[in-house]
């Protein structure tokens, strides 16, 4: 078995949880998707998003706290 096959496939999320989670209107996260700005993919007629992207946005636009 191979190290490539052991590893945990991405989990993809619909945008209207991306959404919800970001606290960001659907049509900003599909704006997005389309201009590069967030990996995503296309499952017959829905466009998904990787948990990690989720994550990423998170973390790159988080403020430090100020003591």
């Amino acid at each position: 078995m191979s190290a490539v096959a052991a590893e945990k496939p991405e989990r993809l999320l619909p945008l209207q949880a991306v959404a919800d989670r970001l606290g960001l209107s659907i049509w900003t996260i599909r704006n997005w998707c389309y201009a590069g700005k967030i990996a995503s993919c296309k499952l017959g007629w829905r466009l998904m998003v990787p948990e990690s992207e989720c994550d990423r946005l998170i973390r790159e636009t988080m403020r430090p706290a100020v003591r």
